[in-house]
């Protein structure tokens, strides 16, 4: 244990230390923070739009309405006294959105939401002074427009939609991170045989051991990312007013963390396995061919889940190795899971990660000196490893 955490401290190091890392590090905790404070600005233009509306002489019972219609619809208006000529400049200009001469309308578009707005008003004040006209008093004229705004039922409450887009934020940062660290696993393993390094540590290093190492390295490094990401994305999102945290969001992040710990084993496991068997850095795109096609479809499959959690495909899913690395987060996300299948999917993705870890190591330890074309799998599988010392 002790050689296995010098080498993982190796890995983490070694990270650590390159510029771009810290660089990359930065910059994804940057576009985080700013997928999450965006929306709030964007959501939020309409809620405090102020609209600078013109006004003739003659239009003071429009203007009386506008100012009514804009505190039911909570907008915030500024009306201004114009003449014709001011009121066209003034429109042209765009330091009005909006001016009334007489009977007609000046704005930039028709399709203005202003406009909207001001024949609403029109219509009111139209009706008061028919109303008044016909000899109703300013109580019966009020008491006749007033009306019982409609009921609004909606078909999913507020914390559902949290919920879906907690589940959403779970599948894209567990797939995308689970990606960029198994290619870390596999390029760290190339390049320590194009640059023959790892000669010189097998010397004293048992293949085994070194493998454990990098994993381990690699991994703690990537589970430390994945919950500072995580941490920073629902801080800054719930401080921005864009996601309310609700309490599954805890048990949604444990998932998630568990998940991604054996995710990345699985794997990075494979990876490694796979990259030993290749000498070129060039190669390593093509060698992990099979495990980035796994992954995505891993990905595709749990939004299955996030999307219709409550079904049986989702919820068979959701249990079933690799897929449930992914899968079982976002459907924790949406809330409703039996504890039962979620330590169901723990104890098969557990078996089924010891299992490609084994075979991973088995690979990686035949093939790990192997030097000049790619070997074959078969041969890596039935072959006596390179390093007979290994247990």
């Amino acid at each position: 244990m002790r050689t296995v955490g010098l080498i993982a401290r190796r890995e983490i190091t070694t990270r650590l230390q390159q510029k771009g890392y810290r660089i990359s590090v930065g910059v994804t905790l940057l576009i985080v923070m700013a997928a999450c404070i965006v929306p709030s600005f964007i959501g939020g233009s309409g809620k405090s739009k102020t609209y600078d509306i013109g006004l003739s002489s003659m239009s003071a019972p429009l203007g009386r309405a506008l100012a009514s219609t804009a505190s039911t619809l909570h907008i915030t208006l500024r009306l201004h006294a114009s003449t014709a000529a001011q009121a066209q400049s003034k429109v042209h200009a765009g330091d009005w959105d909006a001016a009334v001469v007489g009977a007609s309308i000046i704005a930039q578009h028709k399709t203005d939401a202003v406009v909207g707005l001001i024949e609403q008003a029109h219509v009111v004040a139209e009706t008061n002074g028919q109303l008044r006209q016909a000899g109703l008093s300013a109580s019966q004229i009020q008491k006749a427009l007033r009306v019982t705004p409609l009921q609004v039922t909606t078909t999913a409450s507020d914390s559902s939609t949290q919920r879906a887009a907690i589940a959403t934020i779970a599948v894209v940062a567990l797939f995308t991170q689970l990606i960029t660290f198994c290619t870390w696993v596999a390029m760290g393993v190339v390049e320590e045989k194009s640059s023959r390094v790892v000669e010189l540590v097998l010397s004293s290093v048992r293949p085994l051991r070194l493998l454990a190492g990098k994993l381990l390295g690699i991994g703690a490094l990537a589970v430390a990312q994945v919950t500072l990401l995580g941490v920073v994305a629902l801080v800054t999102a719930n401080a921005a007013g864009t996601l309310t945290v609700p309490a599954s969001a805890i048990s949604t992040v444990l998932v998630s963390l568990v998940g991604f710990v054996f995710g990345f084993a699985f794997f990075a496991a494979l990876a490694a396995g796979l990259a030993a068997t290749v000498s070129r850095q060039e190669e390593v795109s093509a060698i992990l061919a099979p495990v980035t096609i796994t992954m995505t479809a891993c990905y595709l499959a749990s939004f299955t889940v996030a999307n219709n959690a409550g079904s049986v495909s989702s919820r068979i899913l959701s249990i079933v190795p690799p897929i449930s690395a992914i899968a079982m987060p976002a459907r924790v996300a949406r809330g409703g899971v039996p504890v039962l299948d979620v330590v169901a999917a723990i104890v098969l993705l557990s078996i089924a990660t010891l299992g490609v870890v084994l075979v991973g190591a088995r690979v990686y330890r035949a093939s790990v000196l192997h030097s000049g074309s790619r070997m074959k799998l078969r041969d890596a599988w039935r072959g006596e490893a390179v390093a007979p010392d290994v247990v």
